[in-house]
């Protein structure tokens, strides 16, 4: 294995050494399911496999992202202006090829570390214009494996990449790979699916978790950080290392929460929530994940159920049907990530929460 920090997913990877033991291995494969569960891991370990990595060559060269049979797609900013025919990497500034360089060690020191950039992002049908170019060279020993990470961006903003791909997935090569991998299935198009033979990865179990971190003293914080990130271990990795402020989270939505009970104004929190979606999505979305959370408490709290992670000195509560709550912070969520104004809908969320929450 090139991972000793990979969480497996035993039936899978079985099933995989199975086809590749009996040369049976589909062309094309989408692995897919929760974020954070391991699919890119076991997408880079399926390309070692079938190009000898017990090797030791072969194996200093896969680490290295330098394995001529290995290629690596990603989302990546069109920062400069290219032709055709030119290499998709050519598109990137100096600063962005070299954190890419960066991104990869990262990458194959720890398979839950993420390869995107701060900018906005897509595959580029340069990209796939090289898999062209590629094709025209043999493979004396091993597999040549196109390996394409985030590959709903092939359809992101348009479907150019993704048709050019799904031309050579009509008519694949001999002894050539391609691994989709993709936390967002329903945005890829049909015919690529059709494609291809498909892996789900459910996500990680909360014992297998636990054992993963048990060496990152976070107490009782893991708890709360698996029901922030539906148990995506790239997400806990992230808040651990980022500025995230957990608490300060938990105690505006708190106060955001008496506020509407109190029947309060709550002008300044309106603005400080909109300020936090305008400047960071994924705070954004950390702070929307605790309130739900803490909803969800009070919804235990009011049927006499006490197992929280929050609120777990609180023994009682109004009762009033938090569960509506949680349902219009979701729908509101959605609407924003459909691009709805966000003074407007934030607003119109806080005067129907305030009418349920304040009877």
């Amino acid at each position: 294995m090139i991972y000793n920090n990979l969480i497996e997913h035993k039936k899978i990877w079985s099933q995989l050494n199975e086809m590749v033991k009996n040369k049976k291995l589909p062309h094309a494969m989408l692995f897919h399911g929760s974020e954070g569960s391991g699919k890119e891991g076991h997408a880079i370990e399926l390309a070692a496999l079938l190009n000898n990595h017990q090797n030791q060559n072969n194996l200093i060269k896969i680490r290295k992202f330098q394995h001529p049979n290995i290629n690596l797609i990603v989302p990546m900013p069109r920062e400069k202006s290219i032709n055709k025919n030119a290499d998709a990497l050519k598109a990137l500034s100096n600063k962005s090829l070299e954190n890419l360089i960066e991104m990869k060690k990262k990458k194959m020191i720890d398979p839950y570390k993420n390869i995107t950039f701060d900018k906005t992002s897509t595959i580029l049908i340069n990209s796939i214009r090289d898999i062209k170019k590629d094709l025209h060279f043999s493979v004396d020993d091993g597999a040549k494996v196109h390996l394409i990470f985030n590959a709903e961006k092939l359809c992101y903003p348009k479907n150019e990449a993704g048709n050019a791909l799904l031309k050579i997935l009509e008519e694949p090569p001999k002894n050539t790979f391609f691994i989709l991998v993709t936390d967002h299935k329903e945005k890829m198009l049909d015919t690529i699916l059709s494609r291809c033979c498909d892996f789900y990865f459910p996500k990680v179990t909360k014992s297998k978790i636990d054992a993963y971190f048990k060496n990152d003293a976070l107490n009782n914080e893991l708890d709360l950080l698996m029901a922030i990130t539906n148990h995506s271990i790239k997400q806990i990795q992230n808040i651990i290392e980022s500025d995230i402020e957990i608490q300060s989270y938990i105690d505006d939505s708190k106060n955001l929460i008496s506020k509407l009970m109190q029947d309060s104004d709550y002008d300044s929190n309106v603005k400080k929530i909109e300020q936090l979606f305008k400047s960071n999505k994924i705070h954004f979305k950390i702070f929307i994940k605790i309130l739900i959370i803490i909803l969800n408490d009070l919804e235990k709290i009011k049927n006499k159920h006490f197992d929280c992670l929050i609120l777990t000195d609180v023994k009682k509560t109004k009762f009033v049907d938090y569960n509506k709550c949680i349902h219009l912070i979701e729908q509101t969520y959605h609407q924003l990530n459909r691009n709805a104004n966000p003074s407007m809908s934030i607003f119109s969320m806080m005067i129907k929460m305030k009418k349920i929450l304040s009877n």
